[in-house]
């Protein structure tokens, strides 16, 4: 049975399993969705290093099978976000991390068909021109839009809020859809998309309903949480059901990833 949000059954509900449940191990995580009756799950990059064992890849392919369930979306590694980082594609010291890492989410996409990856764009430096990390973005990103191509998978580009990631450059989603534009123009395939997170526009005061519309040609994959407090949908003050009508009516087709803190209530306002 589809999951249910606010009395609308959303069928193509993708669990976050990173942040739905949290200090469980992976195969935990999996079993748990399937259980709460998701058939289709996501997660931010799943494992401490940056480059997978053969080990931890057979086992999470492995737990995905026996629990019935699709790996719809995974993150490139994003570096240590406990500790604030928000992605490694414009900092010039990891390009090296981002290759590598690369190669192992490029044999899970293969081997489970996860179709969209995102890759959080990183934070702004201090003391490093700001050119010199969108250029280095840039080129990681058609790298990683291109080796994602071969494997039938696209990349999408994330807006964040300025609240939770105080030094990340990409809060207007504007700018970052002018970025994907651009981005997409110098891959073989144009397989970079972008990612709405309805969360994230309305602490930044963008209405979601508002920039599907705008966007929806770009639009790569989405995901909900309420606001504020990031929570259960349902627990604030978005309308869910005006936007999945929304996504309906723009043709929109792919997975909607349930990214939100399970531990938030109202009363906790």
């Amino acid at each position: 049975m589809s999951p249910t949000i606010g009395g609308v059954r959303v069928g193509n509900a993708a669990a976050n399993l990173s942040i739905l449940y949290p200090d469980r191990p992976i195969g935990e995580r999996i079993s748990a969705a399937a259980a709460a009756g998701f058939e289709f799950v996501e997660m931010w990059w799943p494992f401490d290093n940056p480059v997978a064992t053969t080990r931890q890849i057979n086992d999470l392919v492995g737990h995905l099978r026996r629990a019935g369930v699709t790996l719809t979306a995974i993150n490139l590694d994003a570096g240590d976000v406990a500790a604030g980082d928000r992605g490694l594609l414009s900092i010039p010291a990891r390009q090296d991390r981002v290759r590598r890492n690369l190669n192992s989410v490029i044999e899970i996409v293969d081997r489970t068909g996860c179709a969209v990856v995102n890759a959080l764009y990183g934070n702004r430096i201090t003391g490093l021109d700001a050119t010199i990390q969108d250029e280095t973005a840039r080129r990681n990103l058609i790298l990683v839009a291109d080796s994602l191509a071969d494997v039938g998978a696209s990349v999408v580009v994330e807006t964040l809020n300025n609240v939770d990631s105080p030094d990340f450059p990409f809060v207007d989603i504007a700018r970052t859809a002018e970025f994907v534009t651009e981005a997409a123009s110098l891959t073989r395939h144009g397989n970079i998309r972008l990612l709405i997170d309805v969360y994230h526009l309305a602490v930044m005061g963008i209405g979601p309903i508002a920039a599907i519309n705008s966007y929806s040609d770009l639009l790569g994959h989405v995901q909900f949480a309420d606001h504020p407090g990031r929570g259960m949908p349902g627990t604030g003050q978005i309308d869910f059901s005006a936007i999945i009508a929304t996504l309906d009516a723009v043709g929109y087709r792919g997975h909607i990833g349930f990214e939100y803190h399970p531990d938030y209530r109202k009363e906790s306002l």
